[in-house]
């Protein structure tokens, strides 16, 4: 993982993958045993990644403070560099 956030039970993580930037967020359970996601999503560009980790914080604690807290880690973040396979064309 490139980039982790974490507050209690909840996180968000963001990982470069073939086709772009994995995003992952859910919560622990079980004393972190346990990991539920509660969504994925692969974006090209950081742009939507770093939207998508605000998007993800807000779902999960529903508190601006603590989006305002991610995207401030986010933008402190140096990723490495990262060029995506194209999609394949259609059939």
């Amino acid at each position: 993982m490139v980039f982790v956030w974490r507050s209690f039970s909840r996180f968000v993580e963001v990982a470069p993958v073939d086709r772009g930037w994995l995003v992952l967020w859910g919560q622990y359970h079980d004393l972190g045993r346990r990991r539920e996601l509660a969504g994925n999503r692969t974006y090209l560009d950081l742009s939507g990644v770093r939207r998508r980790v605000a998007d993800s914080v807000f779902e999960l604690t529903h508190d601006p403070s603590l989006v305002s807290e991610a995207l401030v880690h986010f933008d402190r973040t140096t990723f490495p560099p990262h060029d995506p396979i194209p999609a394949a064309e259609p059939l």
